[in-house]
Order: C-alpha cells, then sequence, then structure tokens
C-alpha cells in the first residue's frame, strides 16, 4: 500500500478546493462588476425616463387633457425593460402601470441595487406623481444565462485541477516514496542501496542526499567487508605462522620426552633450536601487538620530533647485522610532529627489510627538507622487487617470492605504512627487478 496515499489525497483535495474558491472569487467578482456597470446605466436611463415623463405629463396638461386620460399613455410610453412607470393622483391612488412583486431573488438584487446606489425617482406633475423605478428582472435574467455558463465551464476546471493537482502529487512524492522504499530496503539488511534517479522535482535536494548517504553506506559496507575478510585472513596467516615455530619446539619436546636424543650435543642443538624458534615467536608476536596497537585511533601527539636523531637510532640498533653497509645522510633541523616511537619503527622497519632483502649491498638512508615535508629515503642496490610482488608489499604476512629463502613475517612493511599514516605522512616505494628498491617516507615538516 502507498504510504503517501492519504497525503496525496489531502494535497489533490487541497487543490480542488482551491480551486473552486478561485472559480467561485471569480464568477462573483465578474457578477459584482457587471451588476455595478449595469447599475450606472441604471440610474441613468432612470433620470431620463423621469424627465421626459415629467415633459409629456406637462404637454398633455397644455392640451388641456386630465392626468387621468394620459396617465396610460405615459406609463406605456416610458415603461421598458430596465425601467418601470408609475402614474399615480394626488392621493397617491395608482392610476397606470403594473408594479409586480419583487422575487427573492429580485427583492435580495434590489437591497444590493440599494447599497451600490441604484435609486428610483418621483417626479411631480399636475395632478399627481409620475415615480419611475430600476426593474432589475432583465439582470437577473442575464445573470442566469450567464451562470448557466460558468457552472459548467466551473465543474471541468475543477475536473481539471483535480487531474492536474493529482498528477502534480504524485510526481512531487515519488521521490519520497522511493526514498522511503530504499531506507525500508536498507532496514531489511541491504546496507548497498542503488542510487536513486533525481527527476529533478522540488525534492531534488531529498534524492540527493539520501544518494550521498546511500554512496557512504555502501563505501562503509564494502570497507567493513574489505575489514573482515582482511581481518580473517590476517587471523589464519598469523594462525600459520605461529604454527610453524610451534610445531617445531613441540616435536622438539615430544623428541626430548621420548628419550629419542640423549648425547649433549644433539640435546644442545635442540635446545638453540627451540630457543631460536622461541625468539621467532616473540618477535612475531610483539609484531602482532603492534600492528593491534597500530589499529587503535592515534593518541594525542607527543611533541616535536628529530626525524634525523629517530634515524640515527634506527641505524644504530640494525648495526650489529648490518654491520658498515649502511650510511646514514640527515640534514639538521628536520622536525616533525608525531609520535616518536611510532616514527622509529616505520624508519626501523624499513631499514630491517632492506638489511635483509639487500644482503650483499650498500643501503643509504637520507633524510632531507623537500618542499614543506620531511622526506626520508632508504635506498638499497639489491635484487630488487618482481612487478608482479610490487603492489602487495604493504599487505600483511605477504612475502613474495622470497618467503622461503629469507627470514620474516611479512609485517614489516605494513608495520611501518601504519606508523608511517598515523604520523599524517605517506609512504610510497620504487623497485625494478635487478635495479634496487628505494622507500620514501614523507612526513610534514614543524
Amino acid at each position: 500500500m502507498n504510504a503517501f496515499a492519504s497525503f496525496a489525497g489531502r494535497i489533490t483535495r487541497g487543490y480542488v478546493v482551491l480551486a473552486c474558491a478561485l472559480i467561485l472569487l471569480v464568477v462573483l467578482a465578474s457578477t459584482l462588476l457587471a451588476f455595478l456597470l449595469y447599475a450606472g446605466t441604471l440610474n441613468e436611463a432612470v433620470t431620463q425616463t423621469a424627465a421626459r415623463a415629467a415633459d409629456l405629463a406637462a404637454q398633455e396638461r397644455a392640451a388641456h387633457h386630465t392626468l387621468a386620460q394620459t396617465a396610460a399613455a405615459i406609463a406605456n410610453r416610458f415603461g421598458r425593460s430596465r425601467v418601470q412607470v408609475l402614474v399615480f393622483d394626488d392621493r397617491r391612488n395608482l392610476l397606470a402601470g403594473r408594479p409586480e412583486p419583487p422575487s427573492l431573488a429580485q427583492a435580495l438584487l434590489r437591497s444590493v441595487g440599494t447599497l451600490a446606489g441604484v435609486h428610483r425617482e418621483s417626479v411631480p406633475i399636475a395632478g399627481g406623481v409620475v415615480s419611475v423605478e430600476p426593474d432589475l428582472s432583465r439582470f437577473l435574467s442575464l445573470l442566469g444565462w450567464y451562470w448557466s455558463i460558468m457552472l459548467p465551464v466551473g465543474i471541468v476546471a475543477v475536473l481539471l485541477a483535480w487531474l492536474a493537482g493529482r498528477s502534480i502529487t504524485r510526481r512531487a512524492l515519488d521521490p519520497l516514496e522511493r526514498v522511503t522504499a530504499s531506507l525500508r530496503r536498507i532496514a531489511g539488511g541491504d546496507f548497498q542501496p542503488e542510487p536513486l534517479a533525481n527527476g529533478g522535482t522540488e525534492l531534488s535536494a531529498l534524492t540527493s542526499a539520501y544518494n550521498a548517504v546511500a554512496h557512504r553506506l555502501t563505501a562503509a559496507t564494502a570497507e567493513r567487508q574489505e575489514n573482515e575478510a582482511r581481518m580473517r585472513q590476517f587471523i589464519a596467516d598469523a594462525g600459520h605462522e605461529l604454527r610453524t615455530p610451534l610445531t617445531v619446539i613441540m616435536g622438539y619436546l615430544d623428541l626430548l620426552e621420548k628419550g629419542a636424543v640423549r648425547d649433549g650435543e644433539g640435546v644442545g642443538r635442540i635446545h638453540a633450536t627451540m630457543l631460536d624458534e622461541s625468539r621467532r615467536m616473540r618477535t612475531l608476536i610483539e609484531k602482532l601487538i603492534l600492528l593491534a596497537r597500530f589499529e587503535r585511533p592515534p593518541e594525542a601527539v607527543a611533541g616535536d620530533v628529530d626525524v634525523a636523531a629517530v634515524a640515527r637510532r634506527a641505524v644504530a640498533s640494525l648495526a650489529p647485522i648490518a654491520g658498515d653497509r649502511i650510511a646514514l645522510h640527515a640534514v639538521e633541523g628536520a622536525v616533525t610532529r608525531a609520535d616518536e616511537s611510532e616514527l622509529y619503527e616505520a624508519i626501523k622497519n624499513v631499514i630491517d627489510n632492506a638489511v635483509k632483502y639487500a644482503p650483499d649491498s650498500r643501503i643509504d638512508v637520507d633524510v632531507t627538507a623537500d618542499d614543506g615535508a620531511i622526506v626520508v629515503r632508504v635506498s638499497d642496490r639489491g635484487p630488487g622487487i618482481d612487478s608482479a610482488d610490487l603492489p602487495h608489499v604493504f599487505e600483511r604476512f605477504y612475502r613474495g617470492n622470497a618467503k622461503y629463502a629469507i627470514e620474516g613475517a611479512g609485517l614489516g612493511m605494513a608495520i611501518a605504512k601504519s606508523a608511517v599514516e598515523r604520523s599524517g605522512g605517506s609512504i610510497a616505494i620504487e623497485s625494478a627487478t635487478g635495479e634496487g628498491t628505494r622507500v620514501s617516507l614523507r612526513f610534514p615538516a614543524r
């Protein structure tokens, strides 16, 4: 059932009532205007007839005719369709003329005529009085003819108003109906609504607002689904990465429990392997905790951070495993507004990634100021990244073709990207097979 049927009906009835009121107003106004014009000519006719009747009575008196002899001639000669002539003697006895009792319509019209200034005239003559009265019966007949024409015209106009009002109302309420139907589908669980066509009606702003909400809802739904898929993949990958060292440790523990290895050297190797696997799990768990922390909204920024100093710390922490392969070039005064620990994690993970994947290459770390930004570039001359792997470098647990050759969990670049973006910066990577890799971290300058 149409949710707005009752509302549409009220609006349509409003159009019809308005049309009736306008038609009635036009008819009454035109009738009043016609009556005022008619009243003006009627007064003129009464005045002229009264004067001419008095002249004729004087002529008949000069011809020695009595009023009783000439009364009928006077009444018949001047009594016309718009005036009525009555002749009375001195005692107010009617000598000529046929006064007719006015009907209700005539009485009402005469009252209106009196208000409009329509008057009668009485002219004294020798032996009596000639009375000239306006006759409104002709105007009543003209008024009846006019109304008989306007009645069907008004009926047709009201019918057209009803049809037009219904059409206009349907068109005007169509966006409301479509938006309501779409909102009900959303309430029913459809979180990817289709946008509505904007018909250019008065409610186009409503349609545009709904389309904006639908677009945001669709984008939010898609983002939620993508996040859920990523989270499921993340949990699966994390479980896989943790299951491998756990399997190794449990396997060695099982061997020790069964006494399969008894010599001191073998037990020592088992202990060393389990210790390495335990450290690997601890590192993986620490990185997972760090990524989980980066998923939360950033806390208040600690303050200004010297990017060059942070880069020196990162280089120093990796020196034991990289030796003298890392060369740092930093400008002074490279300050940004960020969380220092997150900035350190970002730079360290990028350099660590270069150390692992370009083991025989020199690594250059450059900290420069560039167009209102602080840029940290980490470059190597290693084997580079395959073009098929390059778009996935910042994905969690993605390691490409090197996942079996180099130890790691594939979280370093994902941590770097999250940390840089939380600091209001951006990260980009350029690489080609056999041509090395360059990672650029850009932060807003303080």
